[in-house]
């Protein structure tokens, strides 16, 4: 996705009707972003929820299954490949349904509810709407049963965006807050009223998307999803005022960036909505904002809390208390992440802008920047997992733990 957003800087700021724009956002959406929810909840379910996960062998075979479907999709759309779409779109909603099989049947596991497993649920059911929309426009395009008009495919994408993983990361956001955080709460009374308005939102906008466009109810139900979104990032900013965790971490620092730019998407969405004079390169910017600034970098944060304590636990889990082990923030150095962030938010601004403004040249020169940041933070989170390089205070002696009697 980085590297592509420079490389089509042309197509991005001539408007979203474009095949190589439809590539490059389905390797996001599908194989970045759904890909890292999917192989987050698998991790997150159980320990989050106490649950158990009903079936870890079609787990594996789901990850293998969407591999291939989205690893054929993405190019068949790029050179409008036609019967392409169709076979690995078909293959790619097989390896989802596989997903959403998998941890429906894991809910009745669940110990301990909380509202996480409420949003991911409202998720699941959206991201099966997204597929049945997602898989009668491939077939469709090799079929030619109907004409795909944009307020269709308009459905189609916020049934994904908004309902699939909008729910999910709200829900996992509020559990990690307070797993990472440490700020607990009594009442989720809120959360759930705001999961109740955001899923009525949206349903009001795919129905008056797909049989009245351009009339005041999609304004009238955007404007309910913006208002749902500012709920949102006010109850997710007074859980964070009460953690008992003081310091600032990377990880809350990235959050920030994502609720900042779902409010910015929110309010891009109403203009739009609103039926105001547009051209095509504010709906990619709206896009833009989702997918790469709320989405993008609530993942990229929560990457630098849950590789290290995978890594951790696989490493040390089964030799604590027998010798020296690490401590989480020493798997990775927090300089080179503060850096990575630094530049990922620079890069963004300047490809927002760039798209608002329909220039091409902006586009590309900050999409380097954005490249440079999101090397350089894989490349941090590289480091963890080479041995022998994750332990940089080594001499201090918290590490030394008591050997077990």
């Amino acid at each position: 996705m980085a590297c592509g957003v420079p490389l089509l800087a042309t197509h991005l700021v001539a408007g979203y009707d474009d095949p190589e724009v439809f590539a490059l956002t389905h390797l996001t959406v599908l194989g970045w972003v759904t890909m890292t929810i999917m192989g987050a909840i698998y991790q997150l379910f159980p320990v989050a929820l106490q649950a158990t996960i009903s079936s870890p062998s079609l787990a594996r075979w789901n990850f293998w299954v969407y591999l291939a479907g989205v690893g054929g999709f993405v190019p068949s759309f790029f050179f409008s490949w036609a019967p392409g779409t169709a076979i690995f779109g078909s293959l790619a909603v097989g390896g989802v349904i596989c997903f959403a099989i998998n941890l429906f049947r894991s809910y009745p596991s669940i110990r301990t509810w909380h509202p996480m497993a409420a949003y991911v649920l409202c998720g699941l059911g959206w991201l099966m709407v997204t597929l049945g929309f997602g898989l009668a426009w491939a077939l469709d395009w090799q079929f030619n049963w109907f004409a795909i008009s944009p307020n269709m495919l308009a459905a189609h994408v916020h049934a994904g965006l908004v309902g699939w993983l909008a729910c999910t990361l709200m829900g996992v956001s509020y559990k990690l807050m307070e797993l990472f955080a440490l700020a607990h709460r009594r009442s989720w009374g809120l959360a759930y009223a705001n999961l109740a308005a955001w899923n009525a939102g949206l349903a009001g906008l795919v129905v008056s998307l797909l049989l009245w466009p351009g009339s005041p109810a999609v304004t009238a139900v955007a404007a309910l999803l913006g208002l749902s979104a500012a709920v949102f990032a006010f109850d997710l900013l007074r859980m964070w005022s009460s953690r008992r965790r003081r310091a600032i971490s990377l990880e809350q620092a990235y959050l920030a960036v994502s609720v900042t730019s779902l409010l910015l998407a929110a309010a891009l969405g109403i203009l739009i909505a609103s039926g105001a004079s547009l051209h095509p390169n504010w709906v990619v910017a709206y896009g833009y904002a989702a997918i790469v600034g709320c989405f993008g970098f609530a993942i990229i944060g929560k990457y630098y809390k849950i590789i290290p304590f995978l890594i951790w636990l696989n490493r040390y889990g089964g030799t604590v208390g027998t010798g020296p082990a690490p401590l989480l923030k020493d798997l990775l150095d927090d300089r080179l992440g503060w850096a990575s962030l630094a530049l990922l938010v620079v890069g963004y601004g300047g490809i927002l802008g760039g798209l608002l403004a329909a220039q091409a040249t902006l586009v590309t020169t900050a999409g380097l920047v954005y490249l440079a940041g999101a090397l350089l933070g894989a490349g941090t989170l590289g480091t963890a997992l080479i041995p022998g390089r994750q332990i940089r205070r080594s001499s201090s002696p918290s590490r030394a733990l008591p050997r077990r009697t």
